[in-house]
């Protein structure tokens, strides 16, 4: 199976589970939010990283799957909150309106309090051992203050110095850390070793920068926020992706068989030539 077909079963993998978890939510306006936002498509990336990552220690069950939901729904809180006028003040998602200009914003921040409520429950309702509890506790480290609501509290700081160390402590955090409680969390939760573990955490930190600078080199001629092209110009940035994605790939080939790493291999590249 090729790249884009893997991505496309494990795209469809999550939308069922998603659609599973939320065909019960009671008909109010935040709940119809939440399907809104949740269920509104996209690459489904991050849970296509758990699923991988799984494979990569021949593990693939309910935790897995709870762990990949659960970190799909902090992403689209998160994206929820980011669009709300008071961060990015951005309209659309995903060529639809955004959660707060379709129900409003009081029910938009209401929906991303809830997804990431409900991400928590869904955890919470595994099969627990000291592994899972501890990939658990990964998530929301991740997730929290010190991981992606560190980095955005940064991102909208009217006093964060324009220079490389800010960026890539702001892209580390803001966009790398959730991306890294995909692979990491899985690890843990899989049983790997100290090696492992630290190759993973060190490949999806350095792709997650490389994918923001994807993203940068896509919204160059919009963006005016500190970024990689604002800051290095639309060829630096490229060389800085290049940088990141040889820096993953070098993690990653450290640690595991190269005949089990294909997908990761053609995700790197696939950033590498992404146009959306």
């Amino acid at each position: 199976m090729d790249f884009k077909q893997t991505l496309r079963k494990n795209a469809e993998r999550t939308e069922e589970l998603l659609k599973k978890v939320t065909s019960d939510f009671a008909k109010n306006q935040v709940n119809q939010a939440i399907k809104y936002s949740l269920l509104n498509g996209g690459k489904r990336l991050r849970p296509s990283l758990v699923f991988e990552t799984a494979k990569l220690f021949d593990v693939n069950d309910g935790n897995v799957e709870r762990i990949a939901m659960a970190i799909e729904m902090i992403h689209t809180y998160s994206l929820i909150h980011d669009d709300l006028p008071c961060m990015d003040n951005d309209d659309f998602r995903r060529g639809k309106p955004s959660c707060h200009k379709q129900f409003g914003e009081d029910i938009a921040v209401l929906a991303g309090d809830g997804l990431l409520n409900l991400a928590a429950e869904t955890l919470l309702g595994g099969n627990y051992s000291q592994n899972y509890f501890d990939a658990i506790k990964f998530v929301f480290d991740c997730s929290g203050i010190c991981g992606m609501i560190g980095g955005q509290a940064i991102d909208i700081s009217q006093n964060k110095t324009n220079d490389f160390e800010t960026l890539e402590f702001l892209t580390e955090n803001k966009t790398a850390k959730l991306i890294m409680a995909c692979t990491c969390a899985t690890a843990i939760y899989c049983g790997a070793n100290k090696s492992q573990k630290e190759s993973l955490c060190d490949f999806s930190k350095n792709f997650g920068i490389a994918f923001q600078i994807a993203d940068d080199l896509l919204d160059a001629e919009t963006d005016k926020n500190l970024s990689f092209t604002n800051l290095f110009g639309i060829d630096g940035a490229k060389e800085q992706l290049e940088k990141y994605t040889n820096f993953a790939l070098n993690e990653l080939n450290s640690c595991f068989e190269k005949e089990k790493l294909a997908f990761f291999e053609q995700l790197l590249d696939f950033n590498l030539k992404r146009n959306h």
